[in-house]
């Protein structure tokens, strides 16, 4: 049986359920065989659209093979207007409760708002920081509000290290590199061997995007 393996990819896997494979809104129709999450990215929030964007969403959020909501977030390189994200991050958490579902988080200079945000909602779903490459710092203040980080390709090292194996995820996200190799490369860094290593990762996946 194919494990999953990836928690965030935009690309196509050959065998889709080894990976969560994330859709914009003007991908929606694509979902079909495999594990998804959907969302509306900070960068792609389209003002005279989003009403339409967020109604498509929220009819495909209820398929059985969406395993998480979003990538959503807030982002404050982004043009788009930061009340406006976080109005739109704010409908994601809504629906991502009323699903009972794992939300994935797309964090840029925005830390300290998600954090007060997590708290605000006293949410009981798993909230999933994607592509984390901060320093060990910010990742120990992250998990120590309940969050779970997911590294890719890149990241510190330090940060890795930092994170307790409960709260950690391995993605692709957009780089082309094998999974197994993010995986391998992680375990190495910790010091473990790829085996122990994954299986601690699969528990983890088991628990936060299986289990629902």
């Amino acid at each position: 049986m194919m494990q999953l393996l990836d928690i965030h990819t935009h690309r196509v896997y050959v065998e889709p359920k080894q990976a969560i494979r994330n859709l914009f809104p003007e991908q929606l129709t694509e979902c079909s065989d495999g594990y998804y999450s959907v969302g509306i990215h900070p960068w792609h929030v389209q003002v005279e659209k989003v009403e339409n964007q967020w109604k498509d969403l929220e009819i495909i959020a209820q398929n059985t093979q969406v395993l998480a909501i979003g990538e959503t977030g807030l982002d404050r390189l982004c043009k788009t207007s930061y009340i406006l994200q976080l109005k739109i991050f704010q409908r994601h958490i809504v629906l991502a409760e009323s699903l009972h579902i794992p939300l994935i988080i797309h964090s840029v200079h925005a830390v300290a708002e998600v954090i007060q945000l997590k708290r605000k909602y006293h949410s009981t779903i798993p909230w999933v920081i994607h592509g984390f490459r901060g320093k060990k710092e910010l990742a120990q203040q992250l998990v120590s509000s309940g969050f779970f980080l997911s590294f890719g390709e890149q990241y510190q090292e330090d940060a890795l290290n930092k994170v307790p194996l409960n709260s950690l995820f391995i993605e692709t996200d957009e780089s082309e590199i094998d999974i197994h190799q993010l995986y391998k490369r992680a375990a190495d860094v910790r010091r473990m061997p790829v085996n122990e290593f994954t299986a601690a990762i699969q528990e983890n996946i088991q628990k936060v995007f299986l289990k629902y």
